[in-house]
């Protein structure tokens, strides 16, 4: 990533709100915090559906608009794929991967 020329905004969409919900709608980057994550919360519908398998699998995609960051190819604004499981125990883990820059850093959660 790269200093942007001014705010960029970055939506977060569910590909299917039946599944997933996101929240903020939008996220803000300035030319003073553009190097410094922030966070969207996901949740899980809870819905009367017996999804096959016992779970359901939502995309997360992300367009990105102003600073020089409009139009960019869909490997460079990468969605993140959720699964939702059906009340079921589990261990829920926010990443299955992290792409990381040399000298960056990532995060996930784990949860129950």
């Amino acid at each position: 990533a790269s200093q942007p020329t001014g705010n960029v905004t970055v939506t977060p969409a569910s590909r299917d709100t039946g599944a997933a919900t996101v929240n903020p709608a939008s996220l803000t980057f300035t030319r003073e915090n553009w190097n410094t994550g922030q966070e969207v919360k996901v949740t899980g519908v809870d819905d009367a559906l017996d999804n096959p398998d016992d779970r359901r699998t939502v995309t997360i995609s992300h367009a990105a608009t102003g600073g020089g960051y409009d139009n960019l190819d869909e490997d460079l604004r990468p969605g993140v794929s959720v699964t939702v499981t059906n009340d079921e125990a589990a261990l829920l883990v926010s990443e299955s991967t992290l792409s990381l820059a040399e000298g960056g850093s990532g995060t996930y959660t784990v949860q129950l």
